[in-house]
């Protein structure tokens, strides 16, 4: 009894879960809102933006200067300089330099300044950017998901129509069995058959090559299950096209639109550019200061003692208390070899002693440096021209595709009604035909070409249909509504 109840527990376990697997669809807003959170392009524009603010902190750190501090300790052989007292020497000697310095532009035609502001603007127009990628994401997931749900229509219409023939195949052959139709009709239909069965399977395919279509969009692993909701063409919510008139959307576009805020950011940032390259040519006023300690210790002991007789050539080191054999230079210093560990003597009194400050003014006047600055002043002007030409071609480009999107709605609609006509007119047609073939008075290709007709207009309407309601998306888009299903 307690094995049934356990296995009834997990009986019941497992089909919630298929069940909820197979509940587990992506509607649109469910691919909107994973493609704007795994698009690789989104992810771009984010990083392009995160470099564009790197750059403006880093310009505005450049306005208050810079320090650099150092320090060298080496091993000096042969001649080389002492550097407490910048003597030239030949014995061998540990040396240690210390330096700091720092400075600041105190003026430089607010170059500086202008640099920050053009990639403040810089940083903007990314951030924009980014608007604008998701905003094309979004459309081109809007696209693929009504391409997709138009291919899955069109394989329900294939299968229903392979359905519709099988059926009449499966009479046919009764009646050819029975002897009342010739065993040609049965042929004839058994050929459709095929037919019916390669335009399912071609149907499958193009539904296949859809959803991975809109995987890649979302960034979606293509081994991942993945199964459209298939909301009702006919309940998509769709806007007036009365209200959409294209003067109208152009003008809410040109406000509204990411790519034109961001071309008038830019506009701005190579302006600003300009005045950076300008203030580059005139002299710049720059305060400094530098702090610098070193010293220097011969590897030989000196020391400062009387000596008792120079004639002997022997002195006391006062170190090692003994005596050694030296060379006496003078009355006063003698001088005995010493262990390298003893080579720091006196290093704290040497950084006492050779401390030194400075502070000043530059002035840095550029007269002549391959003409490169004006030449960069010259080619950030001729930017500001190619910002705003970019800028007007956006708009007119943005102005033609609005106006032909809008066409393209005014055509998808009436080639949606005429379809929607040709429909009922092939229904009717179909219904006829199939009364007479049942009885006899209609042969076997003529009632196949009317079953085709029936087909081709039902694909037809779904076909204008689809495109109808994408026209309209595009406008709704270019209008700043968004795109909603």
């Amino acid at each position: 009894m307690r094995t049934t109840k356990i296995l009834t527990l997990f009986l019941s376990v497992l089909l919630s879960v298929l069940n909820l697997a197979a509940q587990d669809k992506w509607d649109l807003p469910r691919c909107v809102n994973y493609a704007l959170a795994n698009n690789i392009s989104i992810k771009q524009a984010d990083i392009d933006s995160r470099t564009a603010k790197l750059t403006l902190d880093q310009s505005k750190w450049t306005q208050y200067g810079s320090a650099t501090g150092s320090t060298a300790l080496g091993l000096n052989f042969g001649r080389s300089i002492n550097q407490t007292t910048n003597v030239y020497t030949n014995t061998e000697g540990l040396s240690q330099i210390y330096s700091l310095q720092v400075g600041i532009t105190l003026f430089n035609w607010f170059a500086l300044r202008r640099a920050v502001e053009s990639n403040k603007f810089s940083y903007d127009a990314q951030v924009i950017n980014i608007d604008k990628v998701k905003n094309d994401v979004t459309l081109n997931v809007a696209a693929a998901y009504l391409s997709a749900l138009l291919a899955k229509e069109q394989v329900t219409l294939a299968k229903t129509k392979l359905a519709l023939t099988e059926h009449q195949l499966e009479n046919t052959r009764r009646l050819v069995d029975a002897g009342s139709v010739p065993e040609l009709n049965a042929a004839e239909l058994e050929v459709q058959f095929a037919t019916d069965t390669a335009s399912v399977i071609t149907a499958q395919e193009t539904y296949d090559i859809d959803n991975l279509q809109v995987k890649a969009i979302l960034n979606l692993d293509a081994a991942a299950p993945f199964d459209l909701d298939t909301p009702p063409v006919e309940t998509i919510p769709v806007e007036p096209l009365t209200q959409l008139q294209p003067d109208i959307v152009y003008s809410l576009a040109v406000n509204t639109f990411p790519q034109q805020k961001m071309n008038d950011l830019r506009i701005s940032s190579a302006e600003k550019y300009v005045d950076y390259n300008r203030g580059k040519l005139y002299p710049t006023l720059s305060a400094y200061g530098a702090l610098g300690d070193n010293f220097f210790n011969d590897l030989r002991h000196v020391d400062y003692i009387p000596y008792t007789s120079p004639t002997n050539g022997y002195a006391l080191d006062t170190v090692s208390n003994s005596k050694y054999q030296v060379f006496i230079p003078n009355a006063n210093t003698v001088y005995s070899s010493q262990p390298l560990y003893k080579a720091f003597l006196g290093y704290g009194n040497q950084l006492s002693n050779n401390f030194g400050q400075q502070v000043g003014l530059s002035l840095n006047i550029p007269i002549f440096n391959g003409n490169s600055q004006r030449t960069n002043y010259k080619k950030a002007q001729l930017n500001v021209a190619t910002a705003k030409l970019t800028k007007e071609n956006d708009l007119m480009t943005l102005k033609q595709n609005i106006y032909q999107a809008y066409y393209n709605a005014v055509a998808s609609l009436e080639k949606f009604e005429a379809n929607k006509k040709a429909v009922v007119v092939a229904e009717k047609s179909f219904d006829l035909s199939t009364k007479r073939y049942n009885i006899g008075m209609l042969n076997t290709i003529d009632y196949l070409t009317n079953q085709n007709n029936l087909f081709t207009a039902r694909i037809n309407v779904l076909i204008a249909q689809y495109d109808y309601v994408f026209r309209m998306k595009v406008l709704e888009y270019y209008k700043g509504l968004g795109i909603k299903l």
